[in-house]
């Protein structure tokens, strides 16, 4: 086995780093395309979530007004039963 020299040694040494590099970016890069379908998605929760608490005040407004109205109603007949 042949020991390098000084420049050998340091340009292998920069290959790897150069090739870490290379990983670390490819890896930066394919996180970012991840992100954004993560955003994506998030931005879908949310929308279905919107619209599934429009959907419960909806029928809660409902089920309020009816109850108002049943007790006027109610109210209304008692008093002209009298």
């Amino acid at each position: 086995m042949q020991a390098l020299s000084d420049e050998q040694h340091i340009a292998a040494v920069e290959a790897k780093v150069d090739a870490l590099a290379a990983a670390v970016d490819e890896g930066f890069a394919e996180m970012r395309v991840e992100f954004k379908a993560m955003r994506e998605e998030f931005k879908a929760v949310r929308a279905e979530a919107r619209s599934d608490f429009r959907t419960l005040v909806a029928v809660n407004l409902t089920m309020v007004v009816a109850m108002i109205f049943g007790f006027a109603g109610l109210t209304v007949a008692m008093f002209t039963h009298l």
